[in-house]
């Protein structure tokens, strides 16, 4: 009789240890397939809300806003629930507070730097709207087409920003807060400093403008753009095919710019699109190239919000290095 318990016993406790690792299997295999849909949909529904929501004449002006702010808290639920790395948590980050300083001032100087930059042609009288002679923008060509080719104009100057960005000291001072990021997550996306996105903000449409690209084109381009740029920055696990890195914004990618190595940080420059990076030479593919610690060697940049907002300005009275650039010192 005890004979027989016993072995009721371990059968018992047999099919609940079975049981147990076929419910974690079948658990790992649905995360695994949530990961692979993670990007399509996040970055697909948002896109398809845009068009949608331009489609039918809401104002930029309220309909672009509304999406970013619903998009950045979508991802952060995305984050608690699916997070890339268990261990990386904004909420345990002792610096999104000051990644939400600089958050917004970066909501508050792209308006600023676009309107410059309008501003700038307009007074050179290239600006299609105050010129007597129109852009070459193709406005006969459908909507998909034009912003196909936006996106590729946009890319290609986002490509000579960025990477100009890591090539000057006294650019390098400005961009070193983004990259001095030892975990990624959505709050990353805006730890930019008010000077390079004041940069980015006048020099990156000037292209764009000078060809007469339409308003729509540039708003739906300006809202894939951020929410694109979101999901690099953040800790969602994301999964894709190989051969979607060479075109696709992965977080793989971004990733990789994002490690203290040099050898790596100095590649994949274009967070919308490898294409460029690709075509100049600058292209590291997640596959081949191990992804090491993220952030930046013996990091320079202040802790406290004042301190990073003036450290650039600080840094350009430091005299250049001989024969070498500052970020190998």
């Amino acid at each position: 009789m005890i004979g027989t318990s016993l072995g009721i016993g371990m059968v018992a406790r047999a099919y609940r240890a079975a049981r147990g690792r076929s419910s974690y299997r079948a658990g790992v295999k649905l995360r695994g397939a949530f990961a692979w849909l993670s990007f399509p949909i996040l970055m697909g529904g948002f896109v398809a809300l845009a068009a949608w929501g331009l489609g039918r004449g809401y104002r930029p002006a309220v309909w672009g806003p509304l999406l970013t702010v619903a998009n950045f808290f979508a991802i952060l639920a995305v984050e608690q629930l699916l997070p890339r790395d268990p261990r990386t948590s904004l909420f345990r980050d002792r610096q999104s507070l000051c990644d939400m300083g600089h958050g917004i001032l970066l909501a508050a100087a792209r308006p600023l730097g676009t309107a410059a930059s309008v501003a700038l042609l307009a007074g050179l009288g290239s600006l299609r709207e105050l010129a007597p002679v129109a852009g070459p923008w193709p406005l006969a060509w459908p909507f998909p087409l034009q912003f196909a080719l936006a996106f590729l104009v946009w890319t290609f100057g986002d490509y000579w920003v960025h990477r100009s960005l890591h090539t000057f000291d006294r650019l390098w001072w400005f961009h070193a807060l983004h990259h001095d990021t030892p975990q990624m997550h959505i709050l990353k996306s805006g730890r930019i400093h008010l000077g390079e996105e004041l940069l980015n903000a006048v020099v990156k449409p000037i292209p764009l403008l000078l060809l007469g690209a339409p308003p729509e084109v540039l708003v739906f381009l300006r809202m894939w753009i951020v929410f694109d740029g979101n999901l690099v920055h953040s800790n969602v696990d994301q999964r894709f095919p190989s051969f979607a890195h060479y075109f696709l914004p992965t977080v793989q990618l971004h990733n990789l710019h994002h490690t203290r190595d040099r050898r790596t940080q100095d590649t994949n420059y274009c967070g919308s699109s490898a294409i460029w990076d690709v075509l100049f030479g600058t292209f590291s593919h997640p596959e081949c190239v191990a992804l090491g610690p993220l952030g930046l060697e013996a990091s320079p940049v202040p802790r406290r919000f004042l301190a990073q907002l003036a450290f650039p300005f600080r840094q350009q009275l430091v005299p250049p290095l001989l024969g070498g650039s500052a970020r190998r010192a």
